[in-house]
């Protein structure tokens, strides 16, 4: 079964690419701009030369598995740390690089370079040119109409939010006057971290364009499953007069393909051309040295590889780009193992690695489609619920249509499972994991729900134990992993899975899960980042950039206060206290057991002679106790690989 009809985690599915990519004038259009791509990057400057180089005068922090919590002075050459210790030892050891410089910190802070192990480039990308209604945008001025994400919720975030927005473009396209139609395209819209909880459809959308109107509106929901269409959007996709009255402008991921066919696809191009690099560097500025793209190959395949491949080797990425392959498909899978093999243990500097296979078992908690036991707090789906439990509820229908109110699977259920017949695939879970762990593949799983970890569990169990695979090598992950029981985290460290949190789950949404979607005692079993260590399993934390923005030390911050940031008034209550981390864990969980989930712990992930030179200079230090907020921290500079690649110029 191809993918494109799986109703999973839309960041990996990425619906609006494969509509460029159906056929061979959408591969050809990929190929022509990925050669205008070397053309048009010539007008970004190179990376900086690497730097032999000692710090010394501040606070540097080794974060490695043992030894001391602090360094006097660290010494760089070629790429790598060549020595860490007293100032005097680091002199003597750098003598035979000459020539060297000497930096002194001041008394800032020197970290490893931090590291996002799950995110999405190519969207990302795309979504950067989109006009921008999520949470985390903040109100446009004219000094800067066009502001940054913020890592905090925009305060009094509400439909009328995405209304002023989407109103200053309508206005702008309406002066233009052209008589064809004009499209504007939106993405971040949330109705879970509403003030009141707003369902978007065409009425809505139509009042915005105006009467007469030639605007073709379509907005996507920021957890990639729901889009939002006006009624010009839809005639212009072909719809007929039925279809847009039965849909009333509401389209599931799995149906929203008709309206991207219709968005002109020099929109999408020229975005994802433009974007890619400026995203990198956002990585950057965010101290990021390392990320891991949980999804590559979703919609273009081959040509996905490629682009990035080609964007790593012309040397202007300040990052470097780990890659694991999606497979929510078997023959994809057979062939992506017949053209690749994993990178695990490569000692040399690479700008893009592969590094595993994906596959996606589930939904979105907060977009309502992960894999549940029990139906969700806020929907009502009248005929369409759960058969298994009565449908008695009486609050608002927030579901998502033609989804039931549990959520649904991406893969074939076991007989004995309860609803069997909403496995959205004829192949089971398990017969993925077999080949793959069987050939020696890493493997990450996409599971959101209750029920699609007890599953996915089940399948990596069944599969580990028929293939004999090594599970302390491969290193398999769990992807966000949100809701765990003690059985599921007792099971996970017995089977060698270690999980990677969304931990914006907890800041973002733990209110809006504990008040309208899970209700208060399942919302304590959210990202329980504590007890995965105490289990003996290393975790991470990732942005699933998009759906969070970029911020290791936002994310670090988060997992050691746990408060619920989207909660009303001034103190945020915490969400389950007993699994806050320590900030020394929860730097770690961006730092040495990221790069360790990623197969890059030999090279990258602590200070550590021999290791890459991967750097972060802070203006704070974020072990001291009386630095507050970690996300506010300023990124003074970002070194890669011995090369600075960042230099914060605004504060120093």
């Amino acid at each position: 079964m191809s993918h494109d009809h799986h109703l999973g985690c839309a960041c990996c599915t990425l619906p609006l690419l494969g509509q460029l990519a159906h056929t061979p004038q959408g591969q050809d259009d990929w190929r022509k701009q990925l050669a205008a791509l070397a053309e048009d990057i010539k007008r970004f400057p190179p990376l900086p030369q690497k730097e032999n180089a000692i710090f010394h005068g501040g606070i540097i922090r080794p974060l490695a598995a043992s030894g001391p919590d602090q360094a006097e002075a660290l010494g760089m050459a070629g790429g790598r740390i060549v020595a860490i210790g007293a100032l005097q030892d680091v002199r003597i050891e750098m003598a035979s690089h000459f020539p060297y410089r000497e930096i002194n910190l001041h008394g800032r802070a020197l970290l490893p370079g931090l590291i996002d192990p799950h995110l999405h480039i190519l969207p990302s990308a795309i979504f950067q040119g989109w006009v921008q209604l999520g949470p985390f945008s903040p109100q446009p001025t004219e000094q800067d109409p066009n502001p940054p994400e913020s890592q905090y919720l925009v305060p009094g975030y509400s439909y009328k939010h995405i209304e002023t927005r989407l109103t200053a473009e309508i206005d702008g396209k309406k002066e233009a006057g052209a008589n064809a139609t004009q499209w504007i395209t939106g993405f971040g819209v949330d109705p879970s971290l509403m003030d009141v909880w707003t369902n978007i459809d065409a009425a809505m959308l139509d009042k915005l364009a105006g009467p007469d109107s030639n605007i073709a509106l379509f907005l996507l929901n920021s957890s990639g499953h729901i889009g939002y269409a006006n009624t010009v959007a839809m005639r212009a996709a072909g719809l007929s007069e039925s279809q847009i009255d039965q849909s009333q402008g509401v389209f599931t991921e799995e149906r929203i393909g008709a309206i991207l066919n219709a968005i002109p696809k020099t929109m999408l191009l020229e975005n994802l051309v433009k974007q890619l690099l400026p995203l990198l560097q956002n990585a950057s500025k965010a101290g990021i040295t390392t990320v891991m793209d949980a999804g590559v190959g979703s919609s273009l395949k081959e040509v996905e590889v490629l682009l990035l491949e080609t964007l790593a080797n012309l040397n202007l990425s300040p990052v470097r780009i780990c890659a694991a392959l999606y497979s929510n498909d078997l023959e994809q899978m057979a062939r992506w193992m017949k053209a690749f093999k994993p990178d695990l243990g490569k000692q040399e500097d690479s700008n893009f690695m592969i590094k595993a296979l994906k596959l996606v078992a589930d939904g979105s908690n907060q977009g309502l489609t992960g894999f549940q036991y029990q139906p969700y707090l806020y929907t009502h789906n009248p005929g369409q619920g759960h058969p298994c439990h009565k449908d008695d509820k009486t609050e608002p229908d927030h579901s998502v249509p033609g989804v039931p109110d549990t959520g649904l699977y991406n893969f074939k259920l076991p007989p004995a499972a309860c609803c069997a017949g909403q496995g959205q695939s004829a192949d089971r879970l398990d017969t993925y994991l077999q080949l793959a762990l069987g050939r020696g593949w890493p493997v990450l799983v996409h599971a959101n729900g209750d029920h699609g970890m007890e599953l996915v569990l089940d399948s990596y169990q069944q599969a580990l134990t028929f293939t004999e695979a090594d599970a302390a090598a491969l290193r398999p992950r769990i992807e966000h992993a949100s809701l765990l029981t003690d059985a599921a985290l007792y099971r996970m460290a017995k089977l060698g899975i270690s999980p990677s949190f969304l931990i914006g789950h907890v800041g973002y949404w733990g209110y809006t899960f504990q008040k309208n979607i899970f209700g208060e005692t399942r919302t304590q079993l959210l990202d329980r980042c504590k007890s995965a260590l105490d289990a003996g399993m290393k975790i991470s934390l990732h942005s699933d950039h998009f759906v969070s923005p970029l911020g290791p030390l936002r994310m670090a911050e988060q997992a050691n206060y746990r408060k619920m940031e989207g909660a009303p008034g001034e103190d945020k209550p915490v969400l389950n206290a007993a699994e806050c981390l320590d900030r020394k864990q929860a730097l770690r969980a961006v730092t040495l057991d990221a790069a360790w989930q990623c197969h890059m712990d030999h090279l990258v992930g602590s200070l550590e002679v021999g290791k890459l030179a991967d750097l972060v200079v802070l203006k704070q230090d974020p072990l001291d106790t009386s630095v507050k907020n970690l996300r506010d921290i300023p990124v003074l500079e970002t070194w890669r690989g011995g090369a600075r690649v960042y230099r914060n110029t605004d504060t120093q």
